[in-house]
């Protein structure tokens, strides 16, 4: 029974040896975060590969004025063979090879075909489709960056909030510790015979260690579930834990400015601004080229024709068409013009109309991005107050605490006023925390609102 009580004792030692071995361990600062996100998240990662896309159309649009057709096409095959024999006194050709026989009489032959065609003037047809795919590429380029912003927004979110749940976790046990001693005074007194409590008060102190188990477990909770979200943002695999870099939950230093300047810097800065004003210019560029079809596209062409055929007699007369044993070169000049115009015109309608509704757009995009700006604003102020506000309440409970404990430990208090001391000193602590949250998640709303980052360069550990 021994042996396999320490077999099993030493294989689980064994796993959890190989286990650890196998699971790597982070410390990241908010920096170290936000860079892990930018290399791994998956959102971020099909936006470059929508970029990655768009500056392949653009080559592709740059290329298109050089040689757009030019082909090869080669073919072997068995043909017939057919001699000829030229008459030295009349002239006449005549062959021998008056019937086939399969495979006897079967030759190879091969022939070969160079078409090209070059662009000479195209009314800025190449040119403006260039123009629109290079607006393309802006387009998702500034979605790349809208992306990694809504990204940093959301890393700067869980950190905090792993920070809060950290903070509140301590919150709660400081809390724990402290109704320790105090049901431990109780229950000495009553040992004692003391007057000054009574069973009741230990019934009540006991109560509210279930509420205090009770947050304790709440907040180990939300520190799992915020971890396992910051994981899948940061594109961590499972084979790596992590914890962030800062104790304790300070607020973000920073000066806050009016309104309206803020306001300025989103009409400058904000990407989904760049992303549509692209977008616009991509419209524009594509109803110019197709006003150019309105007008000819005049071109070089070039065609060089290459036979031969073994076995195949080549009378070498250029007024007699022989299908093999050729070498034909040629260069034209030329146009294609699309005489259709009212279904050029048609076209040009309905890019102008998908022009113009983009165009149209800005305006409501500007207007939505002053009252996101507002809106994150007055969230920073509030925040701002709130966290004020809170630390002189904290203060207050703090003083409320200590004087309660001071008249408890000498025998005056009462074990209800203990309680609500303590408890209005934990709502406290935790309305502090969160506001403190609140405020720096506020600064980093306000940050993408603006498309400008407040975050001073500062250390988080």
């Amino acid at each position: 029974m021994r042996r396999i009580l320490f077999c099993g004792l030493f294989g689980i030692l064994l796993l959890n040896l190989i286990y650890a071995q196998d699971t790597k361990f982070l410390v990241l600062s908010l920096k170290d975060c936000e860079k892990l996100a930018f290399e791994k998240n998956q959102s971020i990662q099909n936006a470059k590969f929508k970029l990655k896309a768009s500056k392949a159309k653009w080559s592709q649009a740059s290329h298109a004025k050089y040689l757009p057709k030019f082909q090869l096409k080669n073919v072997w095959g068995p043909i017939p063979r057919a001699r000829g024999i030229i008459d030295p006194k009349t002239g006449f050709v005549t062959s021998p090879d008056t019937s086939t026989r399969i495979p006897q009489d079967l030759r190879f032959f091969t022939q070969l075909d160079i078409d090209l065609v070059q662009p000479i003037f195209t009314f800025g047809k190449f040119s403006n489709l260039n123009e629109a795919a290079y607006q393309g590429v802006l387009a998702d380029q500034a979605n790349v960056q809208k992306t990694e912003e809504n990204i940093r927004l959301k890393v700067r979110r869980l950190y905090w909030g792993l920070v809060l749940g950290k903070e509140l976790l301590n919150v709660v046990e400081d809390a724990d510790t402290e109704l320790q001693k105090a049901e431990t005074k109780v229950e000495e007194k009553l040992e004692e015979g003391s007057e000054d409590v009574t069973q009741i008060d230990l019934f009540k102190l006991q109560l509210f260690r279930y509420e205090i188990n009770k947050r304790k477990r709440e907040a180990k909770d939300n520190i799992q579930l915020t971890k396992a979200a910051m994981r899948i943002t940061l594109g961590l695999t499972e084979d790596v834990d992590f914890d962030v870099a800062t104790e304790y939950l300070d607020p973000i230093p920073i000066q806050i400015d009016s309104l309206p300047f803020y306001i300025e810097l989103a009409k400058k800065y904000r990407p989904e601004l760049e992303q549509l004003r692209a977008g616009i210019s991509a419209r524009r560029a594509l109803v110019s080229a197709t006003r150019s079809d309105y007008y000819p596209q005049f071109f070089l062409g070039g065609q060089i024709k290459f036979n031969y055929a073994k076995d195949r007699f080549d009378p070498k007369n250029p007024f007699l068409y022989n299908p093999t044993n050729y070498f034909r070169p040629g260069i034209v000049i030329g146009l294609n013009w699309n005489l259709n115009f009212v279904q050029t015109r048609d076209k040009i309608r309905v890019a102008q109309a998908e022009y113009l509704a983009l165009s149209n757009r800005e305006m409501e995009l500007l207007k939505g991005i002053e009252l996101e700006v507002q809106k994150a604003y007055l969230e920073l102020k509030r925040a701002m107050k709130n966290m004020q506000d809170s630390r002189k309440a904290l203060k207050a409970s703090e003083n409320w605490l200590r004087s309660a404990t001071m008249t408890f430990d000498i025998g005056v208090g009462e074990v209800k006023d203990l309680i609500d001391a303590f408890r209005a000193n934990g709502t406290m602590q935790t309305e502090h925390l969160r506001n403190i949250f609140e405020y720096n998640v506020a600064v980093a709303k306000l940050s993408q609102a603006i498309g400008k980052d407040l975050y001073p360069e500062i250390k988080q550990e």
